[in-house]
């Protein structure tokens, strides 16, 4: 009988903590970061894709014509490209820009405390 109750309250107890751990809100998903994959503000291309490529068995005006296709969807692809690091160039000049101005700024900082070390030793 004095084995019993012990064990008895053990058992309260372990089973009052897992209901309590039980209610606990579980932590929210933080929601994805702008400019993600998936953002539809970004530009993507529109070049029509050329197709299957023509099999062995394909005549040779099936093999130009996707050849043409082919030509077409590359240099639309490239000039897409060229358009959008055209519009992405000022950004990369204003980042680097900071960078630079950042490092020199820290190395000119560092560089003071070396001295003030110094010269407090």
């Amino acid at each position: 009988m004095s084995l019993r109750r012990p064990l008895l309250i053990l058992f309260a107890v372990g089973a009052f903590a897992s209901a309590a751990n039980a209610q606990a809100p579980t932590p929210a998903i933080a929601p994805a970061p702008a400019g993600a994959a998936g953002d539809a503000s970004v530009a993507r291309p529109n070049c029509q894709k050329p197709g299957e490529v023509p099999g062995a068995l394909a005549s040779d005006l099936q093999r130009r014509g996707w050849q043409q296709n082919y030509t077409a969807w590359g240099d639309c692809m490239k000039k897409f490209i060229n358009d959008q690091r055209a519009l992405a160039e000022p950004y990369n000049k204003a980042s680097n820009a900071a960078i630079e101005e950042y490092n020199n700024t820290v190395k000119g900082y560092n560089e003071l405390i070396e001295k003030l070390k110094e010269a407090a030793k």
